[in-house]
């Protein structure tokens, strides 16, 4: 039994692009004032298959694409199949207030990097690389602290957290499967905020910088059971959750005095200098159920739900302007003849969905809620089990009452799945 040379050049390619990810992990990626709170905008979709269909996951079992975000679907990898899987994300954001309106911001990157692999009939394994939260802002706030004194604040952030992990799933008896996710957190959030005093003559400004830096380990669990029902139609029923955890991290903490003229920044003193000071982050507890009903080979119908207990989460024994999430899926695939032999559209794969989210900001006792519609490809590559696969989503989060913002967004998604064999044996003639 001998492993394919195909593997052997895409295990290379594997790490290879984990490098690149990593070190391009501090780089922003993101435009959002929103993420000044929390962790900043939590990644909940690392499949191009699960965000064509509006982040449907916790039910959703295909031996050709790897879902993260249930790891009990790992078992569903066909036997002698290995499967890599590269995204790159490319979103579109557009601010809006009740005055203004800014123009459309891209930000492109590597959106995640994924490897899927049996073990045996019964066991699947999957390894990767994929973002678990995104930090990127510079909000300018005005406020007064006197009768015609004014203080400039500038908030800028970036940054955000990844994971690399290793899941394995199992399934014990026929049609049910249970799999774990065991995922190493690592990456910094950058925080600062300068304080200008322009209405005070010979003043300084005071700029604060916050860095947090997250490594530990990170788990989460999931469940699926398929129901056959007649004429090759299936039922699937899923569950995950991840349970409550301190987080270990550490933070640097500087706030001096400083003028400007212009970009020059000259600093006169250090008020305070805290240094790899340890501490904790309380990742809350999440739980999600979800259901697909399915006609094999041909079409796909779904519905999630994600309830997500933020209210808890606590940086460094502080908490923040955040609360609890949920979120609501819907979503579906369709493909008219997988098998065709002459015609190509039918062999293709057509995906929509829709999601609601109550995200967990809520920022001036406001809950900013989030909504997209999305759509999806997948092109299947002739003569082999590779698919190319496009996703669109459009959608909108935030709110311009309250004098706080809308973020309208376009994210587009492309990847690649290539599947071949994992082993083989060979034949004598």
């Amino acid at each position: 039994m001998t492993i394919s040379k195909s593997f052997k050049y895409l295990t290379v390619i594997f790490l290879l692009l984990v490098s690149v990810y990593t070190g391009s992990a501090q780089i922003l990626r993101i435009s959002s004032p929103y993420t000044r709170y929390g962790l900043g905008e939590l990644q909940t979709s690392h499949s191009v298959y699960s965000a064509s269909m509006g982040g449907l996951s916790n039910a959703l079992r295909n031996p050709g694409f790897i879902n993260t975000n249930n790891p009990a679907s790992y078992s569903s990898i066909d036997t002698n199949t290995f499967i890599f899987d590269v995204g790159i994300n490319s979103t579109f954001t557009q601010l809006k207030t009740t005055l203004s309106t800014q123009g459309y911001i891209n930000h492109t990157s590597l959106s995640h990097v994924l490897l899927g692999f049996p073990i045996t009939r019964w066991c699947g394994v999957s390894a990767g690389i994929i973002p678990f939260s995104k930090t990127g802002y510079q909000v300018p706030a005005h406020d007064s602290i006197g009768p015609d004194i004014y203080v400039a604040d500038t908030f800028t952030g970036n940054g955000g957290i990844n994971q690399a992990y290793l899941g394995i799933a199992f399934e014990p008896f026929k049609n049910f499967s249970f799999g774990v996710n065991v995922g190493y957190l690592f990456g910094t959030i950058n925080k600062v905020r300068a304080v200008y005093l322009p209405d005070i003559d010979y003043s300084y400004n005071i700029r604060i910088k916050n860095n947090i830096k997250v490594s530990d380990i990170y788990m989460n669990y999931g469940l699926q059971y398929q129901i056959n029902l007649k004429k090759s139609h299936i039922m699937t029923v899923g569950a995950k959750f991840n349970l409550p955890i301190h987080v270990t991290a550490r933070q640097d903490l500087l706030a001096e005095r400083f003028t400007s003229s212009g970009s020059i920044v000259s600093v006169k003193d250090t008020l305070l200098n805290l240094d790899e000071e340890r501490g904790t982050l309380y990742m809350p507890l999440i739980i999600g159920g979800g259901l697909t009903f399915a006609k094999k080979n041909i079409w796909m119908v779904g519905a999630d739900f994600n309830w997500e207990n933020w209210k808890k989460f606590k940086s460094f024994g502080k908490s923040d302007s955040i609360g609890n999430a949920y979120n609501i899926s819907v979503g579906g695939e369709y493909t008219p003849q997988h098998n065709s032999l002459t015609s190509y559209l039918k062999r293709m794969s057509y995906r929509a969905g829709f999601h609601f989210s109550q995200s967990y900001f809520e920022v001036r006792n406001t809950k900013i809620n989030d909504f997209s519609v999305s759509i999806g490809l997948g092109f299947p590559i002739k003569k082999t089990k590779t698919t190319l696969n496009v996703s669109m989503e459009a959608g909108s989060k935030g709110t311009t009452r309250k004098n706080l913002l809308q973020e309208n967004y376009i994210r587009m998604v492309l990847n690649i799945s290539f599947r071949d064999f994992w082993f083989f044996r060979p034949k004598l003639d």
